[in-house]
């Protein structure tokens, strides 16, 4: 049972690296329009984070249930992700300086990673203190959503917008960093599963968030 609920939770977590948005063109004049079909993986991410959070029953038996599952064998914990988080942010700037092709200039990228980083800052630390999830290990009311998975889907999804369509497997690669992180959060106590698919979903609209504010900003 435990496993089955957790192949669930990674395939919803999987969906950010499946929902590919082609409407994104390699002109000078890219598309930011937004459309309601780009919110479905993180709406999906969001919700179910949060509808597992909000119910008692759901919340014993999945977020438990995995929890149980991935402590099961008294592990000692690493703490990579700590670092690993901030892979895919600096990876927009890294692919940029290595000569591949990016949608914008070093100016307009430098604003949209700083206006998601704010948004995504923003945004997480508001939930975290404002629905007061207490952490796995106990004593500490701030774990939903997982600010590390917020980092890293944020960073993955600045990756697949700026080389997404002209290096696909790039920003796959991104999105499977990303989901690592996530993993290990729950690897390490430090988050349920449903702060990991909502930090996703929060993550990935923040950086989109930006790109379709970008016209009104002069990006």
């Amino acid at each position: 049972m435990t496993r089955r609920l957790l192949a669930l939770t990674l395939t919803l977590t999987a969906l950010c690296v499946l929902h590919a948005q082609r409407s994104d063109t390699l002109t000078c004049g890219y598309d930011h329009a937004f459309g309601w079909r780009q919110t479905i993986a993180p709406a999906a991410l969001i919700g179910t984070g949060g509808i597992i959070t909000a119910l008692p029953y759901l919340h014993k038996e999945i977020d438990g249930s995995i929890r149980e599952w991935s402590q099961r064998d008294g592990h000692a914990f690493c703490k990579i992700e700590n670092v690993v988080q901030y892979l895919p942010l600096a990876s927009t700037f890294v692919l940029k300086a290595a000569g591949l092709k990016s949608q914008h200039g070093w100016r307009d990228m430098t604003c949209l990673v700083g206006g998601s980083c704010l948004t995504g800052l923003v945004v997480g630390t508001g939930m975290k203190y404002a629905i007061g999830v207490e952490r796995p290990y106990g004593g500490t009311f701030n774990s939903f959503p997982s600010g590390h998975t917020l980092t890293a889907f944020m960073g993955a999804e600045l990756i697949r917008r700026e080389y997404g369509e002209e290096y696909p497997g790039i920003a796959v690669a991104g999105y499977a960093v990303a989901t690592g992180v996530g993993l290990m959060r729950i690897y390490n106590d430090y988050h349920w599963a449903s702060d990991v698919l909502a930090g996703a979903g929060v993550g990935i609209l923040s950086a989109s968030l930006m790109y379709w504010l970008a016209p009104y900003l002069r990006f």
